[in-house]
């Protein structure tokens, strides 16, 4: 059996976890630059917003409504999954980290009955309120796609809901196509000129029929409802290019400035390269004012160019300095910059590589230099320790208004009870 656990509304029930004046009221997250609604919880929904609104359309509705609005916490967003996640592993035997929000946990050698996998659900989310502040919902199924299907419904059943043989072709004709794992509305819409109008008779569509409307994916999605696993546990590929990039909440002009935000996500960049463990050989940046829709070309300007670097590393000075070097090469003053790019090119595994102009013990020193600065970041957020040179300019700085403090991770953060 596999459970599907998922956080409920799960960056709105972050923001409300530290702020008990906010609960049972409607909130709603933003995305970067606080452009668009990327989150909500059920209060804010019934206000009338949805997600994908642009903030400034429905401010009014909301600030009428009584809507707290905030700016994606990523950091604390991060913290709360890792304390959730740290508990699934306390019960699973196996675990994919699918989403900030929700995991998959494989209980294949467990042979249970449906109220034992009842009591675990129920278990986990009594659980994970009380120790972290989240609520979730629990379904669980033989297959992945049952296993989502299952969590969806969970709702309607207190937030708990274990697959039963003998009463899923029931669920499955009462559901519709759309809302299964992999078929979406647009899948949906063929099925139904075929003549597949619920869940229950894609389950019995031959097979060959659903390669040839739904591809692969569509003949595994059908034999996952028939209970016949195709969607295996989901091993993390390495990337093999690493890209790091943000607009800026105003236009840029200075090459002072510029050059802050390329440290700053170079820094970024590099540091996912050490999270898969790898090196890279090349880092490639590219600059825009993002002025497509204008009609005065002279307010038009991108450029970008590589810097190659002398050996595979993933030790972050090095890499910030091979950018900076080439930034002066593609900028063009008079311009108002919106965005700058940072891509990691050639990456390999990493591995000890001896250098002939070059002392091993400076070698060590930089991975434990590297190290530490990853202990630290991973201790206390994104940032916490970081270059000078990304500090000496601001203004630039992605716009985040309505950004909650870092309670789990900034010790200056940590409510106080007076």
């Amino acid at each position: 059996m596999i459970l599907h656990a998922d956080g409920n509304s799960f960056y709105a029930s972050c923001e409300q976890i530290y702020r008990p004046d906010l609960r049972n009221k409607p909130v709603a997250v933003l995305s970067n630059n606080d452009g668009i609604i990327v989150a909500l919880n059920k209060e804010a929904k019934d206000c009338g917003i949805k997600r994908g609104d642009p903030y400034f359309k429905v401010k009014d509705i909301c600030d009428y409504k009584g809507v707290t609005i905030f700016s994606s916490n990523y950091t604390l967003y991060a913290d709360i999954s890792r304390r959730i996640t740290s508990i699934y592993m306390e019960y699973a035997p196996d675990i994919e980290y699918y989403s900030i929000d929700e995991s998959f946990l494989f209980f294949d050698k467990c042979n249970w009955s449906i109220k034992d996998y009842e009591d675990i659900g129920w278990e986990l989310k009594e659980r994970i309120y009380k120790e972290v502040g989240i609520p979730i919902c629990v379904g669980a199924g033989p297959t992945k796609t049952l296993a989502k299907l299952y969590n969806k419904k969970a709702k309607e059943h207190g937030g708990v809901f274990v697959y039963n043989p003998d009463q899923v072709d029931s669920l499955l004709a009462e559901t519709d196509c759309a809302t299964i794992w992999g078929i979406g509305p647009a899948r949906a819409q063929k099925l139904l000129l075929h003549g597949i109008k619920n869940a229950l008779m894609l389950k019995h569509m031959p097979l060959y029929d659903a390669k040839r409307l739904l591809t692969s994916q569509g003949f595994e999605t059908v034999m996952e409802l028939n209970g016949k696993r195709c969607m295996d546990k989901i091993t993390r590929q390495k990337k093999d290019i690493i890209t790091s990039s943000r607009q800026f909440s105003k236009k840029v002009y200075d090459l002072a400035t510029l050059e802050c935000a390329l440290v700053e996500y170079t820094e970024l960049a590099v540091e996912k390269l050490r999270k898969q463990n790898s090196e890279c050989k090349m880092v490639q940046i590219c600059i825009s004012t993002c002025n497509y829709y204008s009609d005065n070309l002279d307010e038009q300007y991108s450029n970008a160019a590589f810097a190659e670097l002398s050996r595979l590393t993933s030790y972050t000075p090095d890499i910030v300095n091979a950018a900076r070097l080439i930034l002066p090469y593609i900028y063009r003053q008079g311009y108002g910059y919106k965005v700058i790019m940072v891509s990691l090119l050639d990456i390999m595994p990493a591995q000890y590589q001896g250098w002939l102009w070059i002392d091993p013990k400076e070698d060590i020193k930089k991975r434990k230099l590297m190290e530490a600065v990853d202990n630290i970041t991973n201790t206390y957020g994104r940032r916490s320790i970081t270059l000078a040179k990304s500090w000496t300019k601001t203004g630039w700085e992605m716009k985040r208004d309505f950004l909650s403090p870092n309670f789990t991770t900034d010790i200056n953060c940590v409510p106080a009870v007076l």
